[in-house]
């Protein structure tokens, strides 16, 4: 840049409040520039991805330069990671009791977990695993007020090395060709072994044979083979098994639920276990894409006030909504009120938890697409933060979500029920909500109904009373129409004037 005090000094204090480290060329590194220049070291410390981070670093410098009329531009750029040093910790711990019964050390050495009496004090060192020196650095430290006593407390930590050096477990880089092949063959085999339990869980539940016990021998196979995938060089065989059979046991147990919960034929098992793991596969970058938008985020610095802000107000939108679904459901349904039905809080509030999780997922999509964004530095300046546009656009977006897809279930569920009882069928239920079909007999000649006639003719849908009338939904022929000419419509009468009874049989359209 321009070599001059005012010059420089403004660059210098704009670079500062952008967040980068700004020092003077040394004779070597300022060799290259020309007369009447100065030369500046500008390092822009960013968070994202290694790809793209230089050309956004050069952009980030060159645009405060454009938009300030700096004449300063970036001649050379480099991209620098900083260096991971390996510590290994070491934590104090007081010696096990040795006088005493064997119940009375234990007791106290489960008072000392308890109370926190066992961690005294930790010391983490630079480089591998070496615990001599962790002694030697505890015992010459004067550290606080309780030395370090070897004759009373004992130190803890990761194993030293092997003294051979070919003993040492060879732990492949995945800079390396062999190593990033290594590295995502056992992925691979990892996704197969856990693909392949989920479909022996899914035989296990679709199949009705004997044999179908025989799918566990080769789950016991892949638990061994996926803890050696997991913790080879880490566990002992016998705790790699066990490891490798809970894994295992776990994705057996996940397809077994999955067969439950999906009306899936026995020889869709291996389609259905496929569409789940492609599922979970693409939550993973959904995931990672929701964490780089909110942390480090505006959101996440500030959670401990607006989370709690947020959710108070749920306690009664949940419930609310819930009670909307139901009178959509009911009263633009069938014309029956909501609170002539037995329908409890819980049965809104979980009429109405479907809809807000599909639009949550709907709205964390975008948020995910927002932090891949910020993650790679595309639509903007690198910062610390994402547009301010992305949370109202996602509120708004999450809001309307939740009312098209509760709606739209809602009439569905309502056009299904109808349809099952104009079929003589007793409707599904609806989240707690059930009906019946009942035919209605009066007691008496002259009994008061509420949008009568009374049909006794036909069945009747009844989804139960709160109170002293019950609401029925039936087939109401037209006055003075021929037979079978009429509209479905709701109908109220006294519980005390009415005898309602099962149809003749099911399917039936008639009543006896």
């Amino acid at each position: 840049m321009t070599d001059h005090p005012d010059e420089l000094a403004l660059a210098e204090e704009l670079l500062v409040a952008e967040g980068c480290v700004v020092r003077a060329a040394t004779a070597p590194e300022a060799a290259r520039v020309g007369p009447r220049r100065a030369g500046l070291v500008v390092e822009v410390r960013l968070r994202g991805a290694r790809r793209g981070a230089r050309k956004a670093a050069v952009h980030r410098v060159e645009r405060l330069a454009a938009r300030r009329s700096l004449a300063l531009w970036v001649r050379e750029s480099t991209l620098c990671t900083p260096p991971r040093e390996r510590r290994t910790p070491y934590h104090v711990r007081l010696a096990p009791p040795a006088d005493g019964s064997t119940a009375a050390r234990h007791v106290l050495r489960l008072a000392r977990h308890v109370t926190g009496a066992h961690d005294r004090r930790a010391v983490s060192l630079p480089g591998p695993p070496d615990r001599a020196a962790a002694v030697a650095e505890l015992t010459a430290s004067r550290f606080g007020d309780r030395l370090f006593d070897p004759s009373a407390e004992e130190v803890h930590g990761p194993p030293d090395p092997p003294a051979q050096p070919g003993a040492a477990p060879r732990i492949l880089d995945p800079t390396t060709a062999s190593g990033l092949l290594s590295l995502c063959l056992s992925v691979a085999a990892l996704c197969a072994g856990g693909l392949v339990c989920l479909t022996l869980g899914g035989a296990l539940q679709r199949l009705d044979t004997p044999w179908r016990w025989t799918a566990l021998l080769p789950a016991l196979a892949l638990g061994d083979a996926l803890g050696w995938f997991l913790a080879e060089r880490h566990l002992s065989r016998p705790r790699r098994f066990a490891l490798g059979t809970a894994m295992a046991a776990m994705f057996l147990f996940l397809g077994y639920q999955l067969m439950l919960a999906l009306p899936v034929a026995g020889g869709d098992v291996l389609w259905a276990t496929s569409l789940t793991v492609l599922g979970v596969v693409g939550a993973a970058p959904v995931g990672a894409g929701v964490w780089w938008a909110l942390v480090p985020s505006w959101l996440s610095r500030n959670a401990h006030w607006f989370v709690p802000v947020v959710a108070a107000p749920l306690f009664f939108v949940v419930p609310w909504f819930g009670r909307l679904l139901y009178t959509l459901y009911l009263t633009v349904g069938f014309g029956v009120p909501v609170d002539a039905v037995p329908v409890t809080t819980y049965s809104m509030t979980y009429a109405a938890l479907k809809p807000i999780g599909l639009a949550a997922a709907f709205a964390l999509v975008f948020v995910a697409a927002a932090g891949w964004a910020r993650h790679t530095y595309w639509g903007r300046v690198p910062g610390d933060g994402i547009p301010g546009f992305v949370l109202p656009v996602v509120a708004a977006l999450y809001i309307v979500t939740t009312l098209l897809v509760g709606l739209i279930t809602a009439a569905a569920a309502t056009d299904d029920a109808a349809a099952a009882v104009k079929e003589g069928r007793n409707p599904p239920g609806y989240y707690g909500l059930h009906g019946t079909l009942m035919c209605a007999k009066p007691l008496s000649k002259d009994i008061a109904v509420y949008n009568g006639p009374l049909v006794t003719d036909r069945p009747v849908l009844t989804f139960g009373s709160t109170g002293e009338r019950i609401w029925l939904w039936g087939f109401q022929d037209a006055e003075g129409g021929k037979r079978g000419e009429g509209d479905w419509t709701a109908m109220s009468v006294r519980l005390e004037d009415v005898a309602l009874t099962a149809p003749p049989k099911s399917g039936a359209t008639r009543c006896a």
